[in-house]
């Protein structure tokens, strides 16, 4: 065990907090925003809250001209039908039914609840199809100022049988690390920490630290996303990269590039 992680009366905190206490998932029309659900209830911690949130975008109904006014109570029937499957799938402590645009209703909510994840499932979509098409898990993803699962079928409502966590010696990837480690403990899954070889890593650094490591040759988006399987929890540190949309960055490349849900823990509320 390496010098800085949790004990054993520690597993499933960081510093001291359980990971996560207040989760948001967000509610659409598919399935894999049912998936995010099971998911989250899996992670939230014992005691925590999980809220769910549906969200009207009435401006959809704009482009329907003179039937405007049925394809918005349309829009307003199905997302709350969406929302009460949600509800009989998971137990939450709240559900809302909001108006305006996804991704700026779904990200201010987090804000206001101050959760400590977002949950949202991935659309079926690769890096090029996010960029084309867009979606509520590319918004969760890029403009979220928190810790974001990007859900896929595999495991929910079931634990994940490993969790597998990007390592670089980086704060972000301690981070990570830690987070990692405290979810694994929770929930009883094997932890694998992977070093990519590939670009520069401060060997020294990670021998001294760990002897559980996976080192692999190729980059650590690659490595990572090799290391997993559709039922395992991928966790990744998110760099200074939020609003840098499509630029190629570790996280964008991990949760495109992988078969299994994916993690992004944000430094600043990973625990609480």
């Amino acid at each position: 065990m390496r010098p800085d992680a949790p004990s054993a009366a520690e597993a499933g905190n960081v510093g001291g907090e359980a990971v996560f206490q207040r989760i948001l998932v967000g509610i659409d029309e598919t399935p894999e925003s049912l998936i995010a659900a099971a998911q989250a209830g899996v992670l939230r911690a014992p005691g925590g809250e999980l809220v769910l949130l549906a969200v009207v975008e009435r401006h959809l109904a704009a482009h329907a001209g003179v039937a405007m006014a049925d394809v918005e109570r349309q829009l307003v029937d199905g997302t709350a039908a969406d929302l009460d499957r949600a509800r009989e799938l998971v137990d939450a402590d709240d559900a809302i039914l909001a108006f305006g645009r996804f991704g700026d209703v779904f990200c201010g909510e987090g804000a206001k609840r101050g959760a400590t994840l977002l949950a949202v499932g991935v659309r079926p979509h690769r890096r090029l199809g996010a960029l084309t098409f867009g979606g509520h898990d590319v918004d969760a993803l890029h403009d979220a100022s928190r810790s974001v699962l990007i859900a896929r079928p595999g495991w929910g409502p079931h634990n994940p049988d490993r969790v597998v966590v990007g390592v670089d010696g980086s704060a972000e990837s301690r981070t990570a690390e830690n987070v990692a480690r405290a979810l694994a403990g929770r929930l009883g899954a094997d932890l694998v920490p992977v070093v990519g070889l590939e670009g520069g890593v401060d060997l020294g650094l990670l021998r001294a630290e760990r002897t559980d490591a996976l080192l692999d040759p190729r980059p650590l988006a690659d490595a990572v996303v090799g290391a997993s399987t559709r039922s395992s929890l991928i966790v990744i540190g998110r760099r200074g990269e939020r609003r840098r949309r499509w630029g190629g960055n570790l996280v964008e490349r991990v949760v495109y590039g992988a078969r299994s849900s994916v993690l992004v823990v944000h430094g600043e509320n990973a625990a609480a």
